[in-house]
């Protein structure tokens, strides 16, 4: 004896499937797209972040690696300038060992060469206090950043919002 099945009740079952599919899709996009983002690799606190607040946390962002490449350059050029020096130094040390201190155009082309280099030294430890302000700086404005925006929740919709000029 053959079972008769009602046609219209297999259509049902896919049509039930395909709803059961259509929510749980949108359900699973949904959330990925309310799902807030976070600064920081902790563990985010606090409410969200407004759009104004993620506006200054962003700003701020930028102000520290900005001010971050720059303290780098200027590190850099300050510590080959002390490695010139470094040099010099050696050389005027060895040129005053083997100075001929019966010449007195010997001992003025020394007095000349480290004169020279004094002045450079001098140039040098003008220039670092400059570059110690701005690492102080630096560190002021990364404390205010972690305490204003790190490890806090922020809407991605804000976030997109912001990078769109709104």
């Amino acid at each position: 004896m053959m079972r008769r099945t009602d046609p219209n009740r297999r259509l049902r079952g896919l049509s039930a499937f395909a709803l059961l599919s259509a929510a749980l899709l949108f359900a699973a996009t949904g959330q990925a797209a309310d799902k807030p983002a976070s600064f920081g690799k902790g563990k985010a606190s606090g409410p969200l972040l407004t759009r104004a607040q993620l506006r200054e946390c962003f700003a701020q962002q930028d102000r520290v690696r900005i001010s971050s490449e720059e303290a780098s350059k200027l590190q850099t050029t300050l510590g080959a300038e002390k490695d010139t020096i470094d040099r010099l130094e050696a050389e005027r040390k060895d040129k005053f060992a083997a100075l001929d201190r019966t010449s007195a155009e010997a001992v003025d082309a020394y007095n000349t060469l480290a004169a020279a280099l004094d002045k450079r030294i001098d140039e040098y430890n003008a220039r670092t206090p400059v570059f110690n302000t701005k690492v102080e700086a630096l560190q002021a404005e990364r404390a205010a950043f972690s305490k204003a925006c790190d490890n806090r929740n922020y809407d991605e919709k804000d976030e997109t919002a912001i990078r769109n000029g709104k």
